[in-house]
């Protein structure tokens, strides 16, 4: 197994379908990224990991770290195992008592987890080199290399904060029964959901 870290979230608008690449860059060589697609909210599930943004309410990923933390030895790492027809396989490793149980997972939850819980990302070799592709070296000054993995989590961390933030308007607009701005902020949603 290759111990991997996130290099960076990249954001593709122009694509036919919008979407995420998320970028796993061999810890030993820099020459080489994984690329995986992932959703809108994997990213930002990933990015608020990176931030170590904490939110007043507690999403999925943050819920599953504190049961792992609480009720198992911990998460002993992540290991995305296996690429079949495009799809990428990945596993827990929990520490349970003195063995490891590995439990399946879509690789975007594992890796938000592993964030969350300072675990290890881990790729198979033959994933790796399968799936791998070359890297431009940065640092020539140009202005690509401007936009850096802490600028595009920052992206990505606005925008969740502001889908947070609405969806808890729309929550209070609906328990107070004014439907007409529930209606206007449900608008909002949806047209930051298809942007």
């Amino acid at each position: 197994m290759i111990d991997v870290t996130v290099k960076n979230i990249l954001f593709y608008a122009q694509a036919a379908v919008p979407g995420y690449t998320l970028l796993l860059q061999d810890s030993n060589d820099e020459s080489r990224s994984l690329p995986l697609v992932v959703g809108q909210f994997e990213a930002q599930a990933i990015a608020l990991a990176l931030e170590q943004i904490s939110l007043d309410r507690p999403m999925t990923h943050d819920l599953l770290s504190t049961i792992i933390n609480s009720l198992t030895g911990g998460l002993e790492s992540v290991s995305i195992y296996d690429l079949k027809e495009g799809t990428f396989y990945a596993k827990l490793n929990i520490r349970n008592g003195s063995s490891i149980e590995s439990i399946d997972a879509r690789p975007s939850d594992a890796i938000a987890l592993a964030l969350r819980l300072r675990a290890p990302i881990k790729v198979a070799k033959d994933v790796f080199q399968e799936a791998a592709v070359a890297m431009p070296i940065e640092g020539d000054g140009t202005e690509a290399d401007s936009q850096s993995v802490t600028e595009n989590v920052h992206e990505i961390t606005k925008e969740a904060e502001i889908r947070f933030d609405l969806e808890k308007d729309l929550r209070e607009a609906v328990s107070r029964e004014d439907y007409e701005k529930a209606a206007l902020i449900r608008d909002r949603l949806h047209s930051i959901s298809e942007s």
